[in-house]
């Protein structure tokens, strides 16, 4: 069947927004009565968006109801950024380990068909076009893409030459400031293209890496902040050396607690990556390993991706299971694990992933159900249980009308790396939606000498600022939207509250790990660039 002719859909667009629909399912009710008895398939989104736009030129007054409606897959942007990921190259990898597939023509650990990574191979892996077409993308299926947050993926980014890692990033940096103007001058290098990134129309306002963690050493540390990153997402996989031994991981839990602890001094998010059903690892491993992540005050990670073991073809695991040496966990007894998982996980902590992105034609053992967070959630809610991390409640993810909640600022403080973590939210008063949170570091008091606060001296005395983020659809740098729950003033009141509570312990200044593109935003709040971070003088008197 073919699309129906573009008068045909303009129509049913102009229906739309005279009948006031509010929802997706009611333009497709609509679409459904105009193609009914017609030879016409029902339009993509994309054969929508081209209608609305055709309209628009027209002099069809903007609907910002039909655009909402007209969004495809809002939870790409409803978190109030765009995610924007990106694949470096082929590269040797340090590890060895023995569920990692080995494609030749892909970094370690990913495979061609991934979607991110189809993208990549698609376009050599070249940074400046895979940034440019995933904005384009976003955009021409309705999506705001100002404020990004680009995750580079692929293998141990820290075994990759600086080189590589430097020009990778500048041109990540130039495709976003060259979409709209491609007459920047380009070929300044890393620094001019994210001083041009602070005040451009596509800004990257977060920026993410992955690595072992035994590559995080205080000379990483410091070349991650020169090329802009605030967030590191570490390879954890289990707390237990005796399963991270048999997987030939190379890494140990105490290279995951130095490295978290080297992260945590610097002001870095930290995301890691837990892999239940290991070779060795009983369920009762993994159920300890995710208790002790929470509980024991090296680890407490701000974000935590779940990735159940699978088995895909060209890995050396693929020979264990074959040989009958493995069997990987799914069905009913995964889903009774991670339901234990996922009840342990607090407040503070997102859970952004439950699965690895992996096409279930590809994996040849182990859990093939793509939709298994959304039956981890139901299994949930039938048995009385409610996850309340970070992802669960955030406001663009809960149903319902939340724009006249009431809302109330609440405080967490746990214990973490040496020092005290300050977990502000914006939350309404039954705590089921959050509408911003701010993420602040408290440092002891006697700091022991470190090549950290060698290097960023103006962090030594500072209460540290690690994230401060709001919900909502993801508007324009300059975009208002009464529906929306950013440009609402929670950033300002989070930070104002920081303050003062950062000056009643006795720190002199606060230091914030901003995004390039965020820059701006702090200096109206009276912060000033130094060493990397956004500084401000807390003699609030």
């Amino acid at each position: 069947m073919q699309s129906p002719p573009a008068d045909l859909t303009k129509t049913i667009l102009k229906e739309a927004a005279d009948s006031k629909c509010r929802t997706r399912a009611d333009l497709a009710r609509l679409a459904r009565r105009h193609l009914k008895h017609t030879p016409y398939a029902f339009p993509t989104s994309l054969k929508f968006w081209e209608a609305y736009r055709a309209l628009l030129e027209e002099g069809f007054e903007n609907n910002e109801v039909i655009e909402r409606i007209l969004r495809v897959k809002d939870v790409r942007t409803d978190s109030g950024v765009a995610p924007i990921t990106v694949l470096t190259k082929p590269f040797p990898c340090p590890g060895r380990c023995v569920y990692c597939p080995s494609e030749t023509r892909m970094p370690k650990s990913y495979i061609s068909t991934e979607p991110a990574a189809a993208r990549a191979l698609s376009l050599e892996f070249d940074p400046y076009q895979q940034v440019k077409q995933r904005i384009l993308t976003l955009e021409k299926n309705g999506h705001k893409a100002n404020k990004i947050e680009l995750i580079v993926k692929g293998g141990t980014w820290s075994a990759y030459t600086a080189d590589y890692r430097e020009w990778f990033i500048t041109r990540c940096f130039e495709a976003a400031n060259e979409l709209l103007h491609p007459e920047v001058d380009a070929g300044g290098g890393l620094e001019k293209a994210q001083k041009i990134n602070e005040t451009a129309d596509y800004r990257i306002i977060g920026l993410t890496i992955e690595t072992r963690p035994d590559w995080v050493k205080p000379k990483e540390v410091i070349h991650l902040r020169k090329l802009g990153v605030t967030r590191v997402e570490l390879g954890l996989q289990i707390i237990n050396d005796r399963v991270l031994d048999l997987v030939k991981r190379g890494t140990t839990v105490s290279d995951a607690e130095n490295a978290i602890h080297l992260l945590k001094t610097a002001g870095f998010k930290v995301d890691v990556h837990m892999l239940p059903g290991m070779p060795g690892a009983t369920t009762e491993d993994d159920l300890e390993s995710f208790r002790i992540l929470f509980a024991d005050p090296r680890f407490r990670p701000d974000m935590v991706k779940i990735y159940p073991c699978v088995v895909l073809p060209d890995s050396e695991l693929a020979e264990w299971t074959a040989r009958g040496e493995f069997k990987p966990i799914e069905g009913q007894e995964l889903l009774e694990l991670l339901v234990k998982m996922q009840s342990m996980v607090p407040r503070y902590c997102r859970v952004p992933r439950v699965i690895r992105d992996f096409p279930t034609t590809q994996i040849a053992y182990g859990n093939k159900k793509s939709n298994l967070r959304e039956i981890l959630d139901d299994e949930m809610i039938k048995r009385g249980l409610r996850c309340v991390c970070l992802r669960c409640r955030e406001v663009g993810h809960v149903s319902g009308d939340h724009t006249k909640d009431k809302t109330t600022v609440f405080e967490e403080r746990y214990e973490n790396a040496g020092g005290t973590e300050v977990f502000l939210s914006v939350e309404n008063e039954d705590r089921s939606a959050v509408f911003a949170f701010l993420r602040m570091r408290q440092p002891p008091e006697s700091i022991p000498d470190s090549e950290i606060y060698e290097a960023f001296p103006v962090l030594r005395g500072a209460a540290i600022i690690r994230e401060l983020h709001t919900y909502g659809t993801a508007l324009n740098i300059d975009q208002q939207d009464p529906m929306a729950a950013q440009h609402k003033g929670y950033g300002r009141m989070l930070m104002k509250k920081s303050e003062e509570l950062a000056a009643g312990a006795g720190f002199d200044h606060m230091a914030v790990i901003s995004g390039i593109g965020v820059r701006e935003y702090y200096r109206q709040l009276g912060y000033e660039e130094k060493d990397s971070y956004m500084v401000k003088s807390l003699n609030l008197g």
